[in-house]
């Protein structure tokens, strides 16, 4: 029994709740010199309120979900349709048809646009709007809500405007209206429970009738001064439904509202992703938004062949159903069983109802989305973020609904272009002393590049490069070129460079004029194929490299061959391994062993300890056996050490040493060398301490290839 009762308890306020909502919207829509047409206005929109909560409840991937009208498409086209009203070329019986048809079709477009929508699981994109313009339009809504409801209860004086509120007489219509909505909202906002809402929308009744009691009104008073919903015709709507209206209809003037139809649609298909992302966090559950979109544009179509206000999810219903236990398609149906049965039967009891009381829920929905997205959010949004949110609905009061929302779209593209340029896009800037080839050379070249580090510059580039990023790179390059009067190469690589838009490669253009001044050579590396082809096309004599290694190998190659010096005065590795190697007994435990072109020298993962010194030739380090995933590691040349990585540590040999020529090394088997230390200590340890030097000069370049990424 108390199940049962708790059941038809859930069912009744999840469908007053509906139908409420449902009348509120109508009369947005249907007020000043539409305000005639309101019976007939919310019969259209109690019928599109139930077609469209009826189709939600089976084809939702969510069945708890209910769609109704909506808040944003009724103003939206409420604004539309008193543009149409004020043209007064229409008769009383157009006019209405031409209204009602103007709704429809938008709820068809709306409908048609969704289910294109899911069908092409696009669903997700509208989730990518800027969140201060998100922000912003809800908090336009609800301004546009608040003054909506407000006017709702001044009937044609809110045609005037603010003045129409200045005037004392005029407080008693809107003024218990808005003190209805700040009960609503306190109420729900500081209290919880199943029942909250309701009780006060119940409340909220009574209070009404309470205060009218006391400033002496009764129901012909009441009456004869506006201040009820109505008059209405007894019994239900269905009289007031004509399935002729449209042949009734100013057409022409129904097209000329295409921009408003599109604009409400799209206002519309974001609403309906917003809210729906806003179910899923609720509910703690995921929603198949393509399946949600193909769903609500069948409800839509279907509701708009009816005459129904554009709708989609109804965050608050959905959770005032699912807080009242009501499972699956259950919480729809009541909804749609709501506004069928005020269809079927509730006009006598409308005429009972004040306007004051839908003015409320109105206002109500209004001041809650202020809330929200204007007194919350000022904490949570950085400042520049804030007032953006703050100009969207100041735009919309001004100038209206769309040029705010271009607005602020406009603001956040212009902050984003400002902040992202600010982002330095040089992942690290480097010289031939922290950033160099993974080319293994002799400790002599190796003094050389030492001696030249200052000769060029690379700058490794990252992020998404554009107009704005492109310009502070150029400022970079001339700081460096007015730095570094020794320089001779800039580098610049592209590698972790997503793209760059058609402005950068302008800016690369100046950048190379910048270098052919400087007379520095620009090499550009780690470009795509496609920003290949459209450098080449803008300067065919650009300098443009497969990739930074092979950039830095070339100009390494360079720096060394003009070299003049004698550097192996300088080079104690050198002479000192050459001076170990010639030792009888280390000739005595070592041999000599050409490799020809692809021979492998060690094979990868294999338990090999042994060394070897490169004589002549080239190496190289290879990861992968498959071509797919082959990676070349290093490459080696005369006058270094190979595995002596795997001789100290004893683990598995990580890639292969190839011979990419023919080439000559002297091969040091690791059970001879852990004799030695048997046999001859002292040799021994000149050895270590040969290897121990080779590794300190590799350590330290890459500790200083560390701090340059760190810096």
């Amino acid at each position: 029994m108390k199940s049962t009762l708790q059941l038809l308890l859930s069912v009744f306020f999840t469908a007053l709740v509906a139908a409420a909502f449902a009348i509120s919207f109508a009369a947005i829509l249907y007020r000043g010199e539409l305000a005639a047409f309101l019976d007939q206005g919310i019969a259209f929109t109690l019928l599109g309120a139930f077609v469209i909560a009826l189709t939600g409840a089976v084809t939702l991937s969510f069945r708890g979900s209910i769609l109704g009208p909506q808040d944003v498409p009724a103003i939206l086209i409420a604004s539309g349709a008193a543009g149409i009203a004020t043209q007064q070329t229409l008769s009383p019986g157009a006019l209405f048809a031409t209204v009602a048809s103007l709704v429809a079709v938008t709820s068809v477009t709306t409908g048609l646009l969704a289910v294109v929508l899911g069908r092409f699981r696009l669903a997700h994109m509208t989730r990518f709007f800027p969140y201060p313009v998100l922000a912003g339009f809800l908090a336009t809504t609800g301004l546009l809500l608040l003054r909506g409801g407000l006017e709702l209860t001044l009937g044609d004086a809110g045609a005037d405007g603010l003045s129409a509120f200045l005037n004392p007489e005029s407080f008693v219509r809107w003024g218990p209206a808005l003190a209805m909505a700040l009960f609503i909202c306190i109420a729900t906002r500081v209290l919880s429970g199943t029942f909250v809402m309701p009780c006060s929308l119940i409340a909220v009744l009574l209070g009404l009738y309470a205060l009218y009691a006391v400033l002496g009104f009764d129901m012909a008073e009441l009456r004869s001064d506006a201040l009820l919903l109505g008059p209405f015709q007894s019994g239900g709507f269905v009289q007031s439904v004509d399935p002729l209206l449209l042949l009734r209809a100013d057409w022409p003037t129904v097209l000329s509202s295409a921009p408003l139809i599109l604009t409400t649609a799209v206002s519309a298909l974001i609403g309906m992703t917003l809210n729906a992302s806003g179910l899923e966090l609720e509910l703690k559950r995921d929603l198949d938004l393509n399946t949600e979109a193909r769903g609500a544009g069948l409800a839509n179509i279907l509701s708009g062949l009816v005459g129904g206000i554009p709708g989609y999810h109804v965050v608050g219903e959905t959770l005032l159903a699912h807080r009242l236990g009501l499972q699956g398609a259950l919480a729809g149906l009541s909804a749609a069983g709501g506004c069928a049965l005020l269809f079927l039967f509730g006009g006598g009891v409308l005429n009972l109802l004040p306007i004051a009381f839908f003015a409320s829920v109105i206002a109500y929905l209004g001041l809650d989305l202020l809330y929200s997205w204007v007194w919350l959010e000022r904490n949570r949004l950085k400042r520049i973020d804030y007032l953006i949110v703050l100009a969207i609905p100041l735009c919309a009061v001004i100038f209206g609904f769309l040029p705010a929302i271009a607005l602020g779209l406009l603001l956040c593209s212009a902050i984003f272009n400002v902040e992202y340029s600010r982002l330095n896009i040089v992942r690290t800037e480097s010289d031939l002393s922290t950033r160099r080839s993974r080319v293994e050379r002799p400790a002599s070249d190796l003094l050389v590049l030492e001696r030249a580090k200052g000769c060029a510059k690379i700058l490794e580039l990252s992020t998404f490069i554009f107009f704005g990023s492109s310009h502070a790179l150029r400022s970079k390059v001339q700081a460096l070129l007015s730095e570094e009067p020794k320089l001779r190469w800039l580098v610049l690589d592209f590698k972790n460079v997503p793209g760059f838009d058609v402005s950068t490669q302008q800016v690369l253009q100046r950048i190379q004029d910048d270098c052919d001044a400087a007379n520095v050579a620009l090499v550009l590396s780690g470009l795509t194929q496609l920003h290949k082809t459209a450098l080449h096309q803008m300067d065919p004599e650009a300098q443009v490299g497969q990739t930074l290694d092979a950039c830095l190998s070339e100009i390494e190659d360079i720096v060394i061959s003009e070299d003049a010096r004698d550097t192996a005065l300088g080079d104690r590795f050198a002479s000192d391994l050459a001076a170990f190697l010639q030792g009888a007994q280390v000739k005595a435990m070592t041999k000599t062993t050409i490799y020809q072109q692809g021979d492998v020298v060690i094979a990868e993962a294999s338990q090999s300890r042994d060394i070897y010194v490169l004589l002549s030739g080239r190496l190289q380090a290879i990861a992968g056996e498959d071509a797919s995933n082959r990676v070349v590691l290093a490459t080696f040349l005369p006058g270094v050490v190979v595995g002596e990585m795997a001789y100290y540590t004893g683990a598995k040999r990580s890639a292969a040493i190839v011979a990419t020529e023919t080439s000559e090394l002297v091969h040091m088997d690791s059970a001879q060398v852990d004799a030695l230390e048997q046999s001859d200590p002292k040799l021994a340890a000149q050895f270590h301490r040969l290897i121990a030097r080779n590794l300190a000069l590799r350590l330290g370049r890459s500790n200083r290839q560390l701090l340059a990424l760190d810096s």
